[in-house]
């Protein structure tokens, strides 16, 4: 009837009309990020973004430390850190920390004070580079707090991202420590904890992830039309996006189960395991859940 089509399109009018202030309420609020203008937008958005590429950059610094093996030749640990060894004695100082580790007398015995000292600056550089983001990540901060640029809901944001940023320094010298631990009777060498060392690259993704979201959020509170209509289209996609997201982020965490068991060089031929496709001992381990973590052939 007549009434019953009007009633509907008044509905449907209704519904939009509803949709439209919904998202509109949304993406003010995105807008709200940042105040004063554009250009405070601007700033906001490269400090941003050069926080998440020195975040960046860090993985990638420790993944060299851990190559070069330099990782424990750094026995102790301080929040602020400190200078470097200045003088000859100083360095013979850190030399002999070092060579009461177990790492110096299982696997570097006889090593020279020159090779220590790469060792040393390649763990020292990775330290005091997470230090140095830190200090980069806080003045601006405060800076942008001052200056009214940052919301509530920003400046709550990022000082949980700045105290995740902390945490990951403690989660970092809890992973050392265990390497310089006597490693249990079925290791030859000894090596930090792989739950320790999983737990610090996924923090460290974790923040990654966090500032470019969030930067990402301030630089474009709007997202481009175009693209989000072509998102909506994507049906398919979207529902691909979650479960191979999962599986990257898998795939990246499983890697530092095989870097902190050294299951890397278990096997060295492809595609068997040796002289068949599945290695024996690949569920030897009890518990069975233990083989994906620690059950080298298992995790390689």
């Amino acid at each position: 009837s007549f009434m019953g089509q009007c009633t509907r399109k008044m509905s449907t009018t209704a519904a939009t009309l509803n949709s439209n202030m919904a998202n509109a309420t949304a993406n003010s609020g995105l807008k709200l990020l940042v105040t004063k203008g554009p250009q405070a937008q601007k700033a906001v958005g490269i400090w941003l973004f050069g926080c998440a590429a020195w975040v960046f950059s860090m993985v990638i610094l420790g993944g060299v430390t851990r190559l070069t093996r330099s990782g424990l030749s750094m026995t102790d640990w301080k929040f602020a850190g400190g200078l470097p060894p200045m003088s000859e004695e100083e360095w013979l100082l850190e030399f002999q920390k070092y060579k009461q580790s177990p790492e110096y007398m299982r696997v570097n015995k006889g090593m020279n004070l020159e090779d220590f000292k790469f060792i040393y600056w390649m763990e020292y550089a990775h330290r005091m580079w997470g230090r140095a983001l830190g200090f980069v990540f806080a003045v601006p901060f405060a800076y942008f707090v001052a200056k009214g640029y940052v919301t509530r809901q920003l400046g709550v944001r990022l000082s949980a991202l700045f105290a995740l940023g902390g945490a990951q320094g403690l989660i970092g010298w809890w992973m050392v420590k265990s390497g310089l631990e006597e490693p249990a009777s079925e290791y030859v060498e000894p090596r930090v904890s792989p739950y320790r060392l999983a737990a610090h690259l996924t923090s460290a993704f974790v923040i990654y992830c966090g500032i470019l979201w969030t930067a990402l959020s301030v630089v474009m509170p709007d997202p481009p039309a175009e693209s989000m209509k072509w998102v909506k289209g994507a049906a398919k996609f979207r529902k691909l996006a979650i479960p191979a997201s999962a599986v990257v982020g898998i795939t990246a965490i499983s890697g530092a189960f095989v870097a902190g068991n050294d299951a890397g060089r278990a096997y060295n031929t492809f595609p068997k395991m040796g002289d068949s496709w599945i290695p024996e001992d690949v569920f030897s381990m009890e518990p069975f859940i233990r083989n994906f973590f620690e059950n080298t052939s298992t995790v390689q």
